[in-house]
């Protein structure tokens, strides 16, 4: 069958999305890796439950749902070839600008095609991040109103109150877990240790009570049996959604 000149450039133009969708079938993989392992997690594993969101559903439906338009848009290309390259065009537009786009949804995210930076564990990090912004909201409070931040568990127990025990995005052998708060003594900068559990909060403050640091553990995934110190911001060539500690940090204003 001798293929017209739109009918190649059609072809062409498909090939060019399939290459596209095919590069972000990973995550396909990766959401479906997470649903199965937390389906089949074993008493020993900490797993977040919900840890599909939107920025998620986007990653993994991105190379199905382009796959089959543009595969569904070459079965019409012999009866109607001009309207199947129109068509394809438009797809060759709106599919890398859908997936560099979807890192908007959350400041920081993302790399050249958006979808590859995607994390799975954004759930956790949104929980997390909520949490110890809300403490650090309460501690700065309480030390503005007394002239130094707290310098001891019971005065850190006293500004945060039961805040620092709501319910984590964390489960264990089908329990909830909630948020602990430790207290440490130090130069209030990023506290750091091997967790004893996902969803424990350091609190890190000077012994002058003028500064203090928050941070937290994780498991940087939907499931894992060994919790780490939580990050932020994205590593280099990977999908980790986390480099650095992610951390909120308050200073008393001596002008």
């Amino acid at each position: 069958m001798n293929l017209k000149g739109s009918q190649k450039t059609a072809l062409a133009f498909a090939a060019l999305l399939v290459l596209i969708s095919a590069w972000q079938l990973d995550e396909t993989i990766s959401a479906l890796k997470c649903w199965w392992n937390i389906k089949h997690a074993t008493p020993i594993e900490y797993l977040v439950p919900h840890w599909a969101t939107r920025y998620t559903w986007a990653s993994a439906l991105f190379a199905p749902l382009w796959l089959s338009l543009s595969c569904g848009t070459v079965i019409l290309l012999h009866r109607r070839p001009v309207a199947a390259l129109v068509a394809l065009s438009a797809y060759l537009l709106i599919a890398p600008i859908s997936c560099a786009s979807a890192p908007s949804l959350y400041e920081g995210a993302g790399g050249i095609l958006g979808l590859e930076e995607l994390p799975f564990a954004d759930a956790e990090r949104t929980a997390d991040t909520s949490h110890i912004i809300r403490l650090s909201q309460r501690i700065k409070v309480w030390g503005d109103s007394r002239g130094g931040f707290p310098t001891s568990q019971e005065a850190l127990k006293d500004a945060v109150g039961d805040l620092s025990y709501e319910i984590s995005p964390y489960e264990r052998a089908s329990r909830e877990i909630r948020f602990d708060l430790k207290f440490q003594m130090g130069q209030g900068t990023p506290y750091s240790t091997n967790p004893e559990k996902p969803g424990v909060v350091y609190y890190s403050v000077n012994p002058s009570g003028t500064q203090f640091v928050l941070t937290i553990s994780g498991l940087n995934a939907p499931i894992s049996s060994r919790p780490a110190m939580m990050r932020a911001g994205a590593f280099l060539g990977g999908k980790q959604p986390w480099n650095g500690l992610l951390a909120t940090e308050e200073a008393l204003d001596h002008r």
